[in-house]
């Protein structure tokens, strides 16, 4: 009877962990909030508006997304009509805790989208794609990473992208 029970957590064990392993993102967006206002907790400018209406053209192709935002008007604007041409929740994250964050997004599948700020996007990139990452200054808007999951390995790794957003805006 031990042994059938030993047997049983054993193999408990590794579906348990398979899943772990293997239930996570295919894509990860990173993001810094549009542009924003003056002040302590500022909403989005006209132009940080259009450019979080133009962060859904990114994501066309993918039927569900994974939204998460920082508590911040500025982010959860920008987060607001990805969430919402999904009809998805927008999660919200502690920003002071990014390895909380990194748990959450690794136990998802699909792509996820998460909104941050110039100080601690790069840092969510560096922890999950263990590459280096140069800053983010405070005028950068157009710039975001990627994160793809590598094929063929026998752990989760993801292949980190810089890239810059080619939006244009009418005035």
């Amino acid at each position: 009877m031990k042994i059938k029970q030993g047997v049983f957590i054993l193999l408990c064990a590794v579906l348990f962990k398979s899943h772990y392993v293997f239930s996570a993102p295919e894509k990860i967006y990173l993001f810094r909030h549009s542009e924003k206002l003056a002040g302590k907790d500022p909403e989005l400018t006209q132009q940080g508006n259009k450019r979080a209406q133009h962060l859904v053209s990114l994501f066309k192709q993918y039927d569900r997304v994974h939204v998460f935002s920082s508590n911040y008007k500025r982010t959860s604007q920008t987060a607001a009509p990805l969430a919402a041409h999904f009809d998805s929740r927008i999660q919200i994250y502690n920003a002071r805790d990014l390895v909380d964050l990194k748990n959450q997004i690794m136990l998802l599948e699909g792509v996820v989208a998460v909104i941050g700020h110039s100080n601690t996007t790069p840092d969510l990139a560096v922890l999950l794609s263990n590459e280096e990452v140069a800053p983010m200054n405070e005028m950068q808007f157009s710039r975001y990473f990627l994160l793809s999951q590598k094929e063929h390995s026998s752990e989760i790794k993801y292949l980190l992208e810089d890239l810059e957003m080619n939006f244009t805006f009418e005035n």
